[in-house]
């Protein structure tokens, strides 16, 4: 999926980028320079889709050179979703120029995209002028494209961006037969392991804490402040504790060995296993048996569960 974020400089594309799509949390891109050209990087998108995300530096420039005769094609020519971003809160003579031209060659190179997402950022900010930019990029649009393109107030820093691009991504999903088939295979395996143990499973994206499936039917759940899920890392002070413990035994540490972690409370457990680089399972017991903690953590280390992990790894 070919996913083009479009719009003036400082409108908040590359933070977006990065904190929906590797984790990052805002203080980690608040002070991010100005892309230079186009820059071009692959995620995987909730473990089951492969995104091609173009972000396209905004200084006037880089658009000049975008909409020319030579580039334009390369630039919005088999475009999967169209993105356009502006700064609300900071004026931007250009920005009716650059949008109609925008939406003009989306359609001319990229007949088949059925909407294009306008993302007005940056409203948790006092002088923000969303309304404004709504006025100013409707203005002269005839019905027909009008009623394609889709304006949403957001803001970066907030997380109200990052939750309407994930939003976004769903929609392409959805109507992507191949994501949908490996979503229903990731199922499948889930409810293998549910089976097996008698708790409920949810696995998570690792780089970007989204939701992949979970065994009880629709789970609605926010990304985990979009964060990187990282467990038994080497130098977490668990890890130099249970070190010099297996040293003292004459037996070689893994840091894979402290891949499953237990929460206790008053009516269950928690496991959370790290599946190597593909993903993060957890599982939620019905009861606090201990015939039935014994069955996750067997599940967990069994053959249902490599089948989960072979499938992941096999489909990105």
């Amino acid at each position: 999926m070919k996913i083009l974020i479009f719009g003036p400089q400082n409108a908040g594309k590359t933070s977006l980028m990065r904190t929906t799509c590797l984790g990052y949390n805002f203080m980690k891109v608040i002070n991010l320079k100005p892309t230079k050209g186009v820059s071009r990087e692959n995620f995987i998108f909730r473990g089951i889709m492969e995104l091609n995300i173009w972000d396209a530096g905004g200084q006037e420039r880089y658009m000049e050179r975008y909409f020319s005769e030579s580039q334009r094609e390369l630039i919005f020519s088999e475009i999967t979703t169209a993105i356009f971003m502006v700064d609300t809160a900071a004026p931007e003579a250009n920005v009716k120029d650059i949008f109609d031209k925008f939406h003009t060659y989306v359609w001319e190179f990229s007949p088949h995209v059925d909407k294009i997402y306008v993302l007005l950022n940056k409203i948790d900010l006092d002088n923000s002028r969303e309304d404004d930019y709504y006025e100013i990029l409707s203005k002269d649009l005839e019905k027909e494209i009008k009623e394609k393109i889709v304006f949403t107030p957001v803001s970066v820093k907030e997380g109200s961006a990052q939750h309407r691009l994930i939003e976004i991504l769903d929609y392409e999903i959805q109507k992507n037969t191949l994501s949908m088939q490996r979503l229903g295979k990731i199922r499948h395996l889930l409810n293998e392991l549910k089976s097996e143990s008698l708790s409920e499973y949810m696995l998570f994206n690792q780089p970007d804490g989204l939701l992949i499936a979970s065994t009880i039917g629709k789970f609605d759940s926010k990304p985990l402040q979009f964060m990187k899920l990282e467990m038994g890392t080497l130098d977490s002070n668990l890890y130099q504790i249970y070190s010099k413990v297996m040293l003292l035994v004459n037996t070689n540490p893994s840091p894979l060995s402290l891949s499953t972690i237990v929460y206790e409370s008053d009516d269950s457990y928690v496991l959370i296993k790290q599946l190597e680089d593909v993903g993060v399972i957890m599982a939620v017991t019905k009861n606090k048996k201990p015939e039935v903690f014994n069955g996750v953590m067997n599940a967990l280390n069994g053959e249902e569960l490599k089948n989960l992990e072979d499938f992941l790894r096999s489909s990105i």
